[in-house]
């Protein structure tokens, strides 16, 4: 059998047991940058090492931890004080291998390399105007 576990001592219980506890505004929303919900996705969900997570990212190890260092502060912030996470911005690329479009109306997906989800483009089997917009990534 296992030590019993020890009593924590914390100064204080979080004044939201929900979370976000109200609708908050957005002046009150904490702003994530793609790049460091990212950072936190490798290193935390994936549990890549910060070497790893940095090579993946295309960016030094030093800059991926100063990017992880900010995403923490953030979310810690929206936690203690209940407000919404908005995650969107920052200086981002995406790794691609090809670019795709697929139509809504008869479910046809074709790949575009040359294309980009800013062309207007008409579905090439049926001509349909009502499409989306897809990436791949490498594997």
């Amino acid at each position: 059998m296992g030590r019993r576990t020890r009593i924590r001592w914390v100064k204080e219980t979080p004044n939201n047991f929900y979370f976000p506890n109200t609708e908050p505004s957005f002046e009150e929303s904490i702003v994530l940058t793609i790049s460091e919900f990212e950072s936190m996705r490798l290193k935390h969900y994936l549990n890549f090492d910060q070497n790893a997570a940095a090579d993946e990212m295309g960016i030094s190890q030093p800059t991926f931890s100063r990017i992880l260092e900010n995403a923490h502060q953030k979310t810690t912030q929206a936690l203690i004080k209940g407000k919404l996470i908005k995650i969107y911005g920052g200086n981002i690329d995406y790794k691609v291998s090809f670019i795709g479009y697929g139509c809504i109306d008869c479910n046809h997906e074709w790949e575009d390399n040359s294309a980009s989800k800013d062309n207007k483009v008409n579905c090439v089997k049926c001509n349909s105007k009502n499409i989306y917009f897809f990436v791949r990534e490498q594997i």
